[in-house]
């Protein structure tokens, strides 16, 4: 796998327009259909062997006031990046609920929708039937 080709890929997708976007928990996969605005065209997106997804609508106390869509909106992937070592341990703590902090990832891929973002943690990215296989990052974190 070439991640440099990898991230010049993924570089062509800023600014695109999420034409469709979809989770599959049986499959473990997660796909968008992107269109770019200028003459790069369109790209089909599918994370397989995904282990992990975290979506978070924006930062602190503004991810509870999500702004509803108006005629005409779409949703834009703003940006979408590859980290080869992954953005380090997202683990789950709850002062009530204990059993929750066994639970924990290391995304290897972010994705931007205007303030929100997506962190995936996935075996393999195909973009355009074209697969490019990133294994994950930590067997075990501690």
């Amino acid at each position: 796998m070439s991640s440099e080709k990898l991230v010049t890929l993924l570089n062509e997708m800023w600014a695109s327009i999420v034409e469709s976007f979809h989770i599959d928990i049986l499959y473990h996969t997660i796909s968008l259909k992107v269109k770019v605005s200028d003459t790069k065209g369109h790209y089909q997106i599918i994370f397989k062997g995904v282990s992990s997804f975290y979506f978070i609508e924006n930062s602190g106390e503004f991810r509870l006031n999500p702004i509803d869509p108006e005629d005409g909106d779409y949703t834009e992937l703003t940006s979408i990046d590859y980290y080869q070592n992954g953005i380090g341990k997202i683990h789950i703590s709850s002062a009530k609920e204990i059993w929750v902090g066994e639970y924990f990832s290391s995304a290897n891929f972010v994705l931007e929708f205007w303030e929100a973002l997506l962190f995936i943690e996935a075996k393999s990215i195909v973009i355009n039937e074209e697969e490019f296989l990133v294994d994950y990052l930590l067997k075990e974190q501690s």
